[in-house]
Protein backbone atom coordinates (compact mmCIF):
# COMPACT_ATOMS: atom_id res chain seq x y z
CA UNK A 1 0.00 0.00 0.00
CA UNK A 2 2.87 2.27 1.00
CA UNK A 3 4.99 1.45 -2.26
CA UNK A 4 1.82 2.39 -4.38
CA UNK A 5 1.28 5.57 -2.75
CA UNK A 6 4.85 6.36 -3.19
CA UNK A 7 5.06 5.42 -6.67
CA UNK A 8 2.10 8.08 -7.20
CA UNK A 9 3.24 10.80 -5.98
CA UNK A 10 6.51 9.73 -8.32
CA UNK A 11 4.76 9.66 -10.79
CA UNK A 12 2.75 12.95 -10.05
CA UNK A 13 6.02 14.67 -9.55
CA UNK A 14 7.73 13.85 -12.74
CA UNK A 15 4.41 14.68 -14.41
CA UNK A 16 4.49 18.22 -13.17
CA UNK A 17 7.90 18.38 -13.58
CA UNK A 18 7.23 17.84 -17.47
CA UNK A 19 4.46 20.28 -17.63
CA UNK A 20 6.76 22.81 -16.49
CA UNK A 21 9.25 22.11 -18.43
CA UNK A 22 7.13 21.74 -21.48
CA UNK A 23 5.51 25.61 -20.04
CA UNK A 24 9.58 27.02 -20.08
CA UNK A 25 10.61 25.58 -23.56
CA UNK A 26 7.61 27.26 -25.09
CA UNK A 27 8.12 30.26 -23.72
CA UNK A 28 11.47 30.40 -25.11
CA UNK A 29 12.74 33.66 -27.64
CA UNK A 30 14.76 32.69 -30.45
CA UNK A 31 14.79 35.63 -32.71
CA UNK A 32 15.41 39.32 -32.25
CA UNK A 33 15.40 42.74 -34.98
CA UNK A 34 17.08 46.17 -34.71
CA UNK A 35 15.35 48.60 -36.57
CA UNK A 36 17.62 51.90 -36.78
CA UNK A 37 16.53 55.11 -39.22
CA UNK A 38 19.26 57.33 -41.07
CA UNK A 39 19.34 59.96 -43.39
CA UNK A 40 22.05 61.51 -45.83
CA UNK A 41 21.61 65.18 -46.76
CA UNK A 42 22.43 67.09 -50.21
CA UNK A 43 26.18 67.96 -49.45
CA UNK A 44 28.28 70.76 -51.56
CA UNK A 45 31.66 72.12 -50.52
CA UNK A 46 33.82 74.67 -51.78
CA UNK A 47 37.35 75.60 -50.93
CA UNK A 48 40.78 76.98 -51.98
CA UNK A 49 42.18 74.22 -54.93
CA UNK A 50 45.97 75.71 -53.84
CA UNK A 51 48.18 78.26 -54.99
CA UNK A 52 47.20 81.31 -57.40
CA UNK A 53 49.27 82.22 -60.47
CA UNK A 54 49.79 85.79 -60.82
CA UNK A 55 51.33 87.25 -64.07
CA UNK A 56 51.58 89.38 -66.34
CA UNK A 57 51.65 91.96 -63.03
CA UNK A 58 54.18 94.90 -62.87
CA UNK A 59 54.42 95.50 -59.02
CA UNK A 60 52.03 93.83 -56.71
CA UNK A 61 51.99 90.54 -55.84
CA UNK A 62 49.74 88.01 -54.17
CA UNK A 63 49.07 88.90 -50.53
CA UNK A 64 47.34 86.00 -49.23
CA UNK A 65 47.50 82.63 -51.77
CA UNK A 66 45.33 80.30 -51.31
CA UNK A 67 45.92 76.53 -49.63
CA UNK A 68 44.66 73.34 -50.71
CA UNK A 69 41.07 72.01 -48.79
CA UNK A 70 40.83 75.46 -46.73
CA UNK A 71 38.36 78.17 -47.17
CA UNK A 72 38.92 80.62 -50.05
CA UNK A 73 39.86 83.90 -49.22
CA UNK A 74 42.99 84.95 -51.61
CA UNK A 75 44.25 88.62 -51.21
CA UNK A 76 45.97 89.83 -54.31
CA UNK A 77 47.61 93.22 -54.87
CA UNK A 78 47.90 93.20 -59.22
CA UNK A 79 50.07 96.04 -59.13
CA UNK A 80 49.74 99.17 -62.27
CA UNK A 81 47.20 98.48 -64.98
CA UNK A 82 47.85 101.66 -66.52
CA UNK A 83 49.90 102.03 -69.92
CA UNK A 84 53.61 102.09 -68.09
CA UNK A 85 52.99 98.07 -67.44
CA UNK A 86 54.02 96.83 -71.18
CA UNK A 87 52.24 93.38 -70.89
CA UNK A 88 49.26 92.07 -72.82
CA UNK A 89 47.35 91.22 -70.18
CA UNK A 90 47.58 90.89 -66.16
CA UNK A 91 46.41 87.64 -65.32
CA UNK A 92 45.46 85.73 -62.04
CA UNK A 93 44.21 82.42 -62.11
CA UNK A 94 42.80 80.72 -58.90
CA UNK A 95 42.07 77.14 -58.24
CA UNK A 96 38.77 76.02 -56.96
CA UNK A 97 38.25 72.87 -55.08
CA UNK A 98 34.31 71.53 -55.15
CA UNK A 99 33.41 68.51 -53.51
CA UNK A 100 29.36 67.06 -53.90
CA UNK A 101 27.36 63.86 -53.44
CA UNK A 102 24.38 65.65 -55.64
CA UNK A 103 24.25 68.09 -58.62
CA UNK A 104 25.97 71.50 -57.97
CA UNK A 105 25.57 75.36 -59.57
CA UNK A 106 28.53 77.23 -58.71
CA UNK A 107 27.60 80.82 -59.02
CA UNK A 108 30.03 84.18 -58.63
CA UNK A 109 29.11 87.87 -58.55
CA UNK A 110 31.61 90.60 -59.49
CA UNK A 111 32.01 94.47 -58.44
CA UNK A 112 34.74 97.33 -59.14
CA UNK A 113 35.19 99.91 -56.90
CA UNK A 114 37.04 103.20 -56.21
CA UNK A 115 38.27 103.74 -59.91
CA UNK A 116 36.33 106.53 -60.64
CA UNK A 117 33.10 107.28 -62.43
CA UNK A 118 33.69 108.52 -66.10
CA UNK A 119 33.77 107.08 -69.37
CA UNK A 120 37.82 106.38 -68.62
CA UNK A 121 37.71 104.73 -65.38
CA UNK A 122 38.69 101.32 -65.34
CA UNK A 123 34.77 99.47 -65.04
CA UNK A 124 33.33 95.96 -64.29
CA UNK A 125 33.51 95.40 -68.11
CA UNK A 126 37.24 95.72 -67.79
CA UNK A 127 37.86 92.75 -65.97
CA UNK A 128 37.88 89.66 -67.89
CA UNK A 129 36.55 86.47 -65.84
CA UNK A 130 36.20 82.91 -67.06
CA UNK A 131 36.44 79.23 -65.76
CA UNK A 132 38.57 76.36 -67.55
CA UNK A 133 37.56 73.07 -66.26
CA UNK A 134 39.26 70.13 -67.21
CA UNK A 135 37.56 66.33 -68.09
CA UNK A 136 36.87 64.58 -64.83
CA UNK A 137 40.17 62.67 -63.76
CA UNK A 138 38.97 58.67 -62.94
CA UNK A 139 38.59 59.23 -59.09
CA UNK A 140 35.47 61.07 -59.47
CA UNK A 141 32.05 60.65 -60.56
CA UNK A 142 31.38 60.42 -64.07
CA UNK A 143 29.65 63.26 -65.95
CA UNK A 144 30.44 66.64 -67.92
CA UNK A 145 30.18 70.02 -66.59
CA UNK A 146 29.22 73.04 -68.46
CA UNK A 147 30.63 76.09 -68.44
CA UNK A 148 28.61 79.06 -68.87
CA UNK A 149 31.97 81.16 -69.56
CA UNK A 150 34.32 81.34 -72.89
CA UNK A 151 37.20 79.93 -70.79
CA UNK A 152 40.11 81.96 -70.48
CA UNK A 153 39.40 85.37 -71.05
CA UNK A 154 42.61 86.21 -72.80
CA UNK A 155 41.71 83.74 -75.42
CA UNK A 156 40.10 86.17 -78.31
CA UNK A 157 38.82 89.60 -77.71
CA UNK A 158 39.21 92.79 -79.74
CA UNK A 159 39.49 96.54 -79.10
CA UNK A 160 35.93 98.96 -79.95
CA UNK A 161 35.89 101.91 -82.14
CA UNK A 162 37.43 104.15 -79.23
CA UNK A 163 40.30 101.68 -79.48
CA UNK A 164 38.73 100.00 -75.62
CA UNK A 165 39.42 96.71 -75.26
CA UNK A 166 36.55 94.22 -75.12
CA UNK A 167 36.72 90.70 -74.01
CA UNK A 168 35.12 88.03 -76.25
CA UNK A 169 31.77 86.19 -75.97
CA UNK A 170 29.19 86.62 -72.68
CA UNK A 171 30.15 85.99 -69.55
CA UNK A 172 33.19 87.15 -69.90
CA UNK A 173 33.71 90.08 -67.53
CA UNK A 174 32.68 91.25 -63.98
CA UNK A 175 30.37 93.56 -65.38
CA UNK A 176 28.02 89.98 -66.60
CA UNK A 177 28.63 88.72 -63.08
CA UNK A 178 27.04 91.87 -61.08
CA UNK A 179 24.23 89.94 -59.69
CA UNK A 180 24.93 86.11 -58.35
CA UNK A 181 25.17 84.13 -62.05
CA UNK A 182 26.13 80.55 -62.51
CA UNK A 183 29.36 80.25 -63.74
CA UNK A 184 29.51 75.92 -63.86
CA UNK A 185 26.99 73.49 -62.85
CA UNK A 186 27.57 69.74 -63.24
CA UNK A 187 26.39 66.27 -61.62
CA UNK A 188 27.39 64.94 -58.64
CA UNK A 189 31.40 65.19 -58.28
CA UNK A 190 32.23 62.83 -55.39
CA UNK A 191 32.37 59.21 -55.56
CA UNK A 192 30.90 57.45 -52.69
CA UNK A 193 34.04 57.83 -50.29
CA UNK A 194 34.92 59.09 -47.34
CA UNK A 195 35.18 63.03 -46.12
CA UNK A 196 38.84 62.40 -45.11
CA UNK A 197 39.05 61.30 -49.03
CA UNK A 198 40.75 64.75 -50.31
CA UNK A 199 39.37 63.67 -54.14
CA UNK A 200 37.29 67.17 -55.52
CA UNK A 201 36.85 69.14 -58.94
CA UNK A 202 40.15 71.13 -59.56
CA UNK A 203 38.81 74.35 -61.65
CA UNK A 204 40.66 77.39 -61.87
CA UNK A 205 38.91 80.87 -62.24
CA UNK A 206 40.48 83.14 -64.31
CA UNK A 207 40.59 87.13 -63.97
CA UNK A 208 42.44 89.54 -66.73
CA UNK A 209 42.94 93.13 -67.28
CA UNK A 210 44.51 95.01 -70.40
CA UNK A 211 46.40 97.74 -69.00
CA UNK A 212 45.09 101.08 -70.51
CA UNK A 213 44.79 104.75 -70.24
CA UNK A 214 42.35 104.19 -67.52
CA UNK A 215 42.08 107.57 -65.34
CA UNK A 216 43.95 107.38 -62.20
CA UNK A 217 43.19 105.92 -59.23
CA UNK A 218 45.17 104.92 -56.37
CA UNK A 219 43.06 102.47 -54.38
CA UNK A 220 40.92 100.32 -56.91
CA UNK A 221 38.66 97.22 -55.50
CA UNK A 222 38.26 94.58 -57.06
CA UNK A 223 36.06 91.88 -55.97
CA UNK A 224 34.96 88.22 -56.98
CA UNK A 225 32.42 85.78 -54.69
CA UNK A 226 31.58 82.64 -55.59
CA UNK A 227 28.80 80.38 -54.11
CA UNK A 228 28.10 76.88 -54.74
CA UNK A 229 24.81 74.97 -54.08
CA UNK A 230 22.64 72.09 -55.08
CA UNK A 231 20.55 73.37 -57.50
Amino acid sequence: MFQSIKRAVTLVGMVTLLAMTAVVASAQQTTGSVTMSAAVSNYVELNSGGAVTLSGNSGGSVTTDGTVDTPLAVVVDLGELGPSNTNSFVELSVPLKLRSNVSYQLKMSGSVSGAGATAYSLKASDVGFGMNPSARPANLASGTDTNTTPGDPTVGGSTDVNGRWVFAGSNSTLNDFSSSTAALTGPRINKTTPKSNSAGLVVPAIFAIKPQFYDPAAAITISANFTISAP
